[in-house]
């Protein structure tokens, strides 16, 4: 039976008419029974304050007496939150343990876990699967790693994966529930709420976006697969795997087995077909994204009046005996082209293609290594202009402007900023004190390169 470690009274408390103030007062209640860092166990007191506090947060209060009750009906806070609480207690939701003169409050095992999930389906948003997938992944690949140690982790992917294969089918079927809902309604306003409200905050996964890029969850999908595989197909692993199931669950090593089988191919199954089955919610998002879309352009072009005037404009044309031709009428600004919405051309997935890797032929390689070494040779540095001073100056105490050689690019640019060594900033200091360069009024052309000041460059002596 479904319900046969429940009161039979459970679900009074929830169907009466006082259940919108014991859904309130429920949903507090499950944060204060499932505060992991204090005793489940809680003083009777501070049980009635915690319904006070939610019954001060609520903007009304009314009590129907659903059966004959000797007390009168409350009018203070303080006492419907006794109504509430002698309410859940008598219904089974809480349990009332006495010790001498204290009495402790607690929820039994079976009531903790209804209610927590009574609270994550009223809670049902948006999930995001990226850590979810990253998990199975590690926890696969630990086991591969130490079977032995860590072989019951595989039962924990297997979970999330079922647990991840069911909240696609209820994405799949929310989508389709909110299409026949949202499609049967006539009010536009409706419709796009209905799409932001149940569809955008309700179904859709926080990680939809990214599904399709190239940093989706399920690009990992492979490595899953690989893993999930291997434990099948190697005896020696799959024996480590099952003797852990063993050691860590207390069962036979046959039940061990198929529970590792069964493990791995709800694994398999479901990063196997996720393709077919995310194709299958686009489609039905595209088509409610569509509804929704349609309904906010006509509510965005329509216009105050509009509806008078277009049954005026049909009890003019009843005055006719012969209706004037459509071509008279198109261009009219009240029925137009433009009145003929056409739908949104669904995106399709490009087609797939080989991907060949295209080889760099040596003619390339050889240019942009000549265009690399050709922007190296026409960089100015101040080892480059030092060594190139040293070099031509070699022990003499100075050179004119004609004695110095250009063999290449870079003796020439090293040669071309000799004149501007004074504004080379702070590095270029130790040249300026090695050396000094004395310009006179006469123009001369070097080595046929370049035509510019005369000039001497003098080694200062050292002080």
């Amino acid at each position: 039976m479904l319900f046969k470690h429940l009161p039979d009274e459970i679900f009074q408390a929830l169907s009466g008419s006082n259940r919108a103030l014991i859904e309130a007062v429920l949903y507090d209640l499950a944060d204060v029974f499932y505060d992991h860092a204090e005793d489940p166990i809680k003083e009777k007191s501070a049980i009635i304050e915690s319904i006070e506090d939610t019954l001060h947060k609520l903007e009304t209060l009314a009590w129907h007496d659903d059966q004959k009750e000797p007390f009168e009906s409350p009018k203070t806070i303080h006492d419907y939150a006794l109504r509430i609480y002698h309410r859940l207690v008598n219904t089974g939701w809480l349990v009332e343990e006495q010790e001498l003169y204290r009495i402790s409050v607690l929820m039994t095992p079976q009531i903790s876990m209804l209610l927590r999930s009574l609270v994550e389906i009223s809670r049902h948003g948006k999930r995001n699967y990226g850590a979810t997938v990253l998990s199975i992944l590690s926890n696969l690949e630990s086991v591969a790693k130490y079977p032995k140690e860590r072989g019951v982790t595989l039962s924990q992917s297997a979970e999330a994966s079922r647990d991840f294969s069911a909240h696609l089918n209820q994405i799949l079927l929310g989508i389709r529930s909110l299409q026949r809902e949202l499609f049967s309604s006539r009010d536009p306003k409706a419709i796009v709420a209905g799409f932001f409200d149940l569809f955008v905050e309700g179904i859709l996964i926080a990680d939809y976006k990214t599904i399709k890029t190239s940093n989706n969850p399920f690009r990992f999908r492979r490595q899953i697969l690989e893993l999930a595989q291997e434990f099948l197909a190697n005896p020696d692993l799959l024996q480590d795997v099952s003797q852990c199931y063993v050691d860590q669950q207390l069962i036979s090593h046959k039940a061990a087995q198929v529970m590792v089988e069964k493990d791995c191919r709800d694994i398999i199954q479901t990063f196997s077909n996720i393709e077919q089955r995310l194709d299958r919610i686009d489609e039905y998002r595209y088509r409610l994204e569509k509804r929704a879309a349609d309904t906010a352009r006509y509510m965005d072009s329509s216009r105050p009046g509009m509806a008078n005037k277009i049954a005026g404009i049909i009890t003019d044309a009843a005055k006719f005996e012969h209706l004037p031709i459509m071509k008279n009428v198109v261009s009219s600004k009240f029925v137009g082209m433009e009145s003929a919405a056409q739908p949104m051309r669904r995106r399709e997935p490009p087609p797939p293609r080989v991907m060949t890797p295209a080889e760099v032929s040596a003619n390339a390689i050889q240019v942009r290594e000549q265009q690399r070494r050709f922007h190296e040779m026409r960089q100015v540095t101040v080892a480059k202009l030092q060594s190139y001073l040293e070099r031509q100056m070699e022990d003499q105490p100075n050179k004119h402007i004609l004695d110095f050689s250009i063999e290449s690019v870079e003796d020439f640019v090293c040669f071309d900023h000799l004149r501007y060594v004074g504004s080379l900033g702070v590095t270029a200091k130790k040249i300026e004190k090695a050396f000094e360069v004395q310009f006179t009024e006469q123009f001369l052309d070097v080595h046929d390169f370049v035509e510019c000041r005369e000039f001497n460059v003098v080694r200062r002596s050292e002080a």
